[in-house]
């Protein structure tokens, strides 16, 4: 396996634009398993080459990223930030359900760990910046991020049907958007800590 081939490994697959960790994962399991073609049956680099990529024809091609987005991702980079974007979502509720709690207890214990919930997130937000981890534009984006437009969805169509059944669930009461807004700052604050660690949360 010399250079020459490992950069043709290396030039296919970043056209499939995986992510840092998933690429160098790939890029193992392709040059192990084009170097076991080669000899056990004796076969050139092309041919080995073309056999493996046949093998992970299915794992990498092309797929939307998720069904709020327009982004095209690797089949097995869709499965990883599935299972991510799942655990970013229910912390998230779980969180912003936690909170909503206090407010039965005390009022005013509920509008300070709002406040302390909104630090937070210009923290994370201020250290990405600074730290040069997202620019201006990435976090723009990050208003149509899949995760967002389901919590829009959510409050548009799942709150007011809630309201039309159950007639007491009052929407547009202070509390109920609170918690919308805090679930929301919460799925951020997540999405930021991830850019922050260089994980893939389709935020470039």
């Amino acid at each position: 396996m010399n250079k020459e081939y490992l950069i043709q490994i290396e030039k296919y697959l970043k056209g499939k634009r995986l992510s840092l960790v998933v690429f160098a994962e790939v890029y193992d399991h392709f040059v192990m398993q084009i170097s076991q073609s080669m000899d056990k049956n004796g076969i050139s680099f092309q041919e080995a080459f073309v056999n493996v990529k046949l093998n992970w024809e299915y794992e990498l091609e092309m797929v939307k990223a998720d069904i709020f987005s327009f982004r095209k991702v690797a089949r097995i980079e869709k499965r990883i930030l599935q299972t991510r974007f799942k655990k970013v979502i229910w912390s998230s509720l779980l969180f912003s359900l936690l909170v909503g709690l206090t407010f039965f207890v005390s009022e005013e214990l509920f509008f300070y760990t709002e406040i302390l919930v909104l630090l937070t997130f210009i923290s994370i937000l201020m250290y990405n910046f600074i730290g040069k981890k997202m620019s201006f534009r990435e976090y723009q984006q990050l208003g149509f991020h899949p995760l967002l437009l389901r919590n829009i969805l959510l409050a548009v169509l799942v709150f007011p049907v809630a309201g039309y059944f159950f007639k007491t669930f009052e929407f547009w009461k202070p509390i109920v958007n609170q918690l919308i807004i805090l679930y929301s700052v919460a799925v951020q604050i997540q999405l930021l800590y991830l850019r922050a660690k260089k994980i893939n949360v389709l935020l470039s």
